[in-house]
């Protein structure tokens, strides 16, 4: 197995594995490289629905994925399609996020495979939240610590929600009331490598517990801004049969929109997560 870093900052590239194909100490030395690069692609890989369903049960089994319809055969396998002629350029996935943040146990880590890709365009973007909160002042860190924020999908999937209409070629349900807020730390002790990682996103963070949106505003604004400054990331670009993995416990993300009148369409699976905790616990 040879592991090529894509940047300073998180990311690589494994060669000469066959997911289909592990043994034992080919995924412990995988799991050793996600925890240190925390993305992962795995290019030339020939996957169908079902072994993307079984590695993903290998990883922990998966997640539960409201408001987005998955194969028929295979429930837990959300099809990401973008068709060379809708009408809209937006892409989904597309603003920067975490994936499921609204849930009580979000998801711990998502898996997107390639199946067909346009000739250029449709990377995506990757950050770093582990840096983030290593790059703030002790003052902001120490404000921070104690603080959850409230997270929903209200943006995405709520009520005054227009994503579905712009992804013509995806069943993307919302709700008819407005949904309900989950509290999570701001920042988040990670249950594998016990790092810190600042845990907020500009699609599901609404505002900070115990205050109101406009009051959260200012500094739900600055964060935003400071996870996605360059020295963090990482771009990911897309070959078809690759398979990206990445740990949303410490890593944001953020899809590219810039294929219009290409086809792109991938699968996607995502593993089930625990409740998020907090430097307090």
């Amino acid at each position: 197995m040879r592991i090529n870093p894509l940047t300073g900052a998180l990311g690589a590239e494994i060669q000469d594995v066959d997911l289909n194909n592990l043994t034992d100490r080919t995924r412990e030395e995988i799991e050793i490289a996600f925890h240190e690069h925390l993305v992962l692609a795995f290019p030339g890989q020939s996957l169908t629905p079902s072994t993307l369903l079984a590695l993903t049960h290998q990883l922990g089994g998966p997640g539960e994925t409201p408001y987005l319809q998955g194969l028929t055969d295979y429930p837990d396998v959300v099809p990401i399609i973008k068709a060379a002629s809708e009408q809209s350029p937006i892409s989904f996935g597309s603003g920067w996020h975490t994936d499921f943040t609204f849930q009580s146990a979000p998801p711990s880590r998502t898996l997107l495979y390639a199946q067909q890709t346009p000739p250029h365009g449709g990377d995506t973007l990757f950050t770093n939240l582990y840096l983030a909160y290593d790059a703030l002042s002790e003052g902001l860190k120490n404000l921070l610590a104690p603080l959850n924020s409230l997270h929903s999908a209200t943006r995405s999937y709520g009520p005054n929600s227009t994503l579905q209409n712009q992804l013509e070629n995806m069943v993307i349900t919302k709700e008819t009331k407005e949904p309900p807020e989950q509290a999570h730390p701001v920042i988040r002790v990670h249950d594998v490598t016990g790092r810190p990682a600042l845990w907020v996103n500009p699609t599901y963070t609404v505002r900070f517990e115990n205050m109101t949106a406009a009051e959260s505003k200012p500094l739900l604004d600055y964060l935003n801004q400071f996870v996605t400054q360059p020295s963090f990331t990482c771009r990911v670009r897309w070959q078809p049969q690759t398979l990206v993995m990445w740990d949303n416990r410490c890593t944001q993300h953020c899809a590219t929109s810039d294929y219009h009148g290409y086809r792109r369409e991938m699968l996607r699976t995502t593993v089930k997560g625990a409740r998020p905790i907090g430097l307090t616990g």
